[in-house]
């Protein structure tokens, strides 16, 4: 049996032993530890910040001297074991026993102080999966937050489905105690639902059938504004942004629900130079001033937090300049060049930067209008 005195480290900074992992694991034996192997990928940014973050934290070293033997390994080289252990996200690092089975895994970068404490609690007997129960029960079984960190980390384990039992009450339920999770719902838990689907097809299977039963009630005139939001980020989710405008189309003019859908649809009518559609029942010029008042209030809100402000002022900037150039593209495509000029000036009032300008210029080139072209350039 190798001893680790026998192990060539790769470095006296890095934690990590050049030897083969049978070897790796007999020197684990030997000495009580557990074999610990980071599996990465030489072009991914999380990779890399765990060898220049955690992997070099003296706490970090101090602890993986005492307690493992420890290997890292290219996932895309050493493709069999990255198999055998079922390696699909990056950098896992994997949590053994000297016999091969595993304690633990934690999935993706955890700067120092998480690493630590993650690996003493899974040393404690408790994984991922354990922690994320226990956070359950403190936060209250009906806490969509935590629910959904739970999921997470089953889909880590593995635990399929475990893991969508938990994604499908966190979409079906997760408002009704915490009405702010709206915007988690519609974002985070819905993409992280697809990409389960990639290695789980009941998870896409499901997001198809939401999306189904949620477009026969728009169709039916029984859906709520709620409703039509979920159909459209389900089709954006799926890659079906099409279907969105499918339904634009089949629905009365007049209906609420197609006034909440054309938000959701603009780039696509756009592109289909439908651009009286557009600009139906409208007033850029009004619906941009408005937006413009919207930003100003709700940057006024947040003067007393400087971080969570400069983070939504930008969000909300970069929203306001892409639904002002959606109406500036309209008017240069219906050759309104006057009322796109004012437009324009309204824009660049409200931001100047060059991206503005380049998108309102990619808008009339799109709309085949060279003068706004030269006016926005002359700006």
């Amino acid at each position: 049996m190798l001893a680790i005195s026998t192990l060539s480290r790769s470095s006296a900074v890095t934690p990590f032993a050049e030897n083969k992992f049978e070897d790796a694991c007999a020197a684990a034996t030997n000495e009580g530890k557990i074999v610990l192997i980071d599996f990465y990928t030489t072009w991914y940014g999380p990779c890399k910040s765990m060898d220049q973050q955690t992997w070099r934290d003296p706490e970090v070293l101090k602890l993986l001297e005492r307690k493992t033997i420890s290997l890292k390994i290219d996932a895309e080289k050493e493709t069999e074991l990255a198999e055998r252990y079922r390696i699909d996200i990056y950098p896992t690092v994997l949590l053994l026993r000297p016999n091969g089975t595993e304690v633990d895994r934690l999935v993706g970068f955890r700067e120092p102080g998480q690493f630590i404490a993650a690996f003493n609690a899974a040393l404690n007997g408790k994984d991922s999966v354990t922690r994320a129960r226990e956070a359950v029960k403190t936060a209250g079984n009906d806490e969509a937050m935590a629910r959904m960190a739970l999921g997470r980390s089953l889909v880590e384990k593995q635990q399929y489905v475990e893991a969508l039992d938990e994604y499908i009450w966190c979409f079906d339920h997760g408002l009704e105690k915490n009405p702010a999770f709206v915007g988690v719902r519609s974002s985070f838990l819905l993409s992280d639902i697809m990409a389960l689907g990639r290695k789980y097809p009941p998870a896409r299977e499901t997001l198809e059938k939401w999306r189904d039963e949620r477009e026969a009630a728009v169709i039916s005139g029984t859906s709520v504004g709620t409703t039509v939001r979920d159909v459209v980020r389900l089709n954006e989710v799926l890659e079906q942004s099409d279907r969105n405008l499918t339904l634009f189309d089949r629905l009365p003019a007049k209906s609420p629900s197609r006034v909440i859908l054309l938000e959701s649809v603009l780039d696509q009518l756009l592109n289909a130079k439908r651009y009286e559609e557009v600009l139906k029942d409208t007033d850029p010029g009004a619906i941009f001033s408005s937006e413009v008042s919207r930003v100003d209030r709700t940057l006024a809100s947040l003067q007393n937090n400087a971080t969570t402000k400069d983070r939504v002022e930008r969000v909300l900037r970069e929203r306001t300049v892409s639904t002002g150039s959606h109406f500036f593209e309209a008017l240069a495509g219906l050759h309104k060049d006057e009322e796109a000029k004012t437009l324009a000036d309204q824009i660049l009032k409200f931001d100047s930067t060059g991206t503005t300008k380049d998108k309102l210029v990619q808008g009339a080139n799109r709309a085949g209008d060279a003068d706004l072209v030269n006016y926005i350039r002359s700006k």
